[in-house]
């Protein structure tokens, strides 16, 4: 990638650009700007197979995914021919959640329709569909895009707000080497995507096979031998060693609460100082401490019992009472704030064991089947209590498939480390080249 500096001169409402750039609005530069409707009949009218629908579920940020894909007959499409899609039609959400969501439709889907809540942009032959679509879901499409929504107003974009957006139009030849060069980081994070992917399914896998069959028990040389006699279990066979046991037993009855409201006060946070953590800290299994709110160093020392040691593991109390957290290094010393349950697990368990555990999919449904509470569930210690876990005898066996997980999600972090950088790098790439500061080189062939 070659870049060359230069001198932004030329003062639009797309910011400053370069002198050769043109500031247009969006409903200047596309031949076409509308969406479909639903079919009659709405989802009841979905075929197996047909002409693909596309919904606002399609429509990812820069790309398409056809994986839930709607079908509707030859028919319907015929008639809901004014939204036939053409190849390479950037389609942008405009309605609900997950408005503004951008991608190109591409030369190879064939005939293809779209839904009210899909616009579809057509551009003319000097706006580029792939220049638009980074455009779009860059910082200052998406700011454009904010800006109509603000005050609350959810109703959705229409085709005069669409047409009102203002773009900073670069030459063909230009638009071409900055949509190429962001198209790259695209497929690289979609690769990293597809890694974190295959990496959540491999330990979906291994979670099913060790929380069933565990990797048995070493023998007198240190070799590990696999189990070859299993028992029923409510959790379905597990080897005949293992044990059912609540999680009362395991952490031999260390179960407490966070401090009433009467006992910390809001006004008593600070904006640094010993954390203090709250269901809304518990994130992918670990405590996030930079959303924490903070008291003195005095004040947690005077709020000592609810100290948190590593190995600890705090639950949510109300909202989501699946939602917990494994206090490792980095955590410990931190509070158990109100809304949250302590529990302390028993020397005989592995708490890197259990925090694996309580991933599953069947102890998630307990919790929220057992919470207490109509309009906002509620978990007691009591009931916490009483969460029932398949336990190997063997702290060794359980320290053993607590390692074969870790490494998994060491993993998976790294590729989500490597995506968070290029998620960065795109960010600054995109505010360099949309907006001229950054000019990339074209070649005079190109140019002509």
């Amino acid at each position: 990638m070659s870049l060359l500096n230069s001198q932004a001169n030329e003062d639009a409402e797309t910011g400053l650009i370069p002198s050769d750039w043109l500031a247009c609005k969006l409903g200047d530069l596309v031949v076409k700007v509308g969406s479909g409707v639903t079919p009659k009949g709405g989802s009841e009218s979905y075929l197996p197979n047909g002409v693909p629908l596309i919904r606002s579920q399609n429509v990812l940020w820069g790309r398409l995914s056809l994986s839930d894909v709607a079908y509707i007959s030859a028919d319907q499409h015929q008639r809901m021919s004014n939204s036939a899609l053409r190849p390479f039609d950037v389609l942008l959400n405009i309605t609900g959640a997950s408005i503004g969501r951008c991608a190109v439709l591409p030369g190879n889907v064939g005939e293809g329709n779209v839904n009210q809540h899909v616009c579809i942009i057509r551009p003319a032959d000097a706006l580029l569909p792939s220049f638009l679509s980074q455009y779009l879901n860059s910082q200052f499409g998406q700011g454009q895009i904010n800006k109509l929504q603000a005050g609350g107003n959810r109703e959705g974009l229409n085709y005069q707000q669409v047409r009102g957006f203002s773009i900073g139009l670069p030459p063909l030849a230009e638009q071409e080497k900055i949509a190429a060069i962001l198209t790259a980081v695209d497929d690289k994070l979609d690769v990293i995507a597809r890694q974190i992917e295959a990496t959540q399914t491999l330990k979906q896998g291994l979670m099913q096979t060790l929380f069933s069959r565990g990797v048995g028990t070493k023998d007198a040389d240190g070799r590990w031998m696999a189990h070859a006699e299993f028992k029923d279990s409510p959790f379905g066979p597990i080897p005949s060693k293992w044990g059912v046991k609540t999680l009362g037993e395991v952490c031999d009855g260390e179960l407490q609460t966070g401090p009433f409201g009467s006992q910390l006060h809001a006004h008593e946070y600070q904006d640094k100082g010993v954390p203090v953590l709250m269901p809304k800290d518990l994130v992918n299994c670990r405590a996030n401490l930079e959303t924490a709110a903070k008291v003195s160093q005095t004040r947690a020392e005077e709020l000592g019992r609810h100290r948190l040691n590593r190995g600890d593991l705090l639950f949510s109390r109300r909202g989501d009472v699946a939602r917990f957290a494994l206090i490792d290094e980095k955590s410990e010393g931190a509070l158990c704030g109100t809304g949250c349950l302590k529990a302390i697990p028993g020397k005989a368990h592995s708490p890197a064991y259990l925090a694996h555990l309580l991933q599953l999919d069947v102890v998630r449904t307990w919790l929220e089947q057992n919470a207490v509470g109509q309009t906002m569930p509620n978990m007691n210690t009591a009931i916490l209590a009483s969460l029932p876990l398949v336990v190997p005898d063997d702290r060794a066996e359980q320290e053993r498939i607590a390692g074969i997980l870790d490494s998994v999600d060491a993993k998976a972090s790294l590729f989500n480390e490597k995506r968070a950088s290029y998620q960065t790098l795109k960010r600054g790439l995109m505010q360099k080249l949309l907006t001229g500061e950054w000019r990339v080189k074209v070649d005079a062939e190109m140019a002509a």
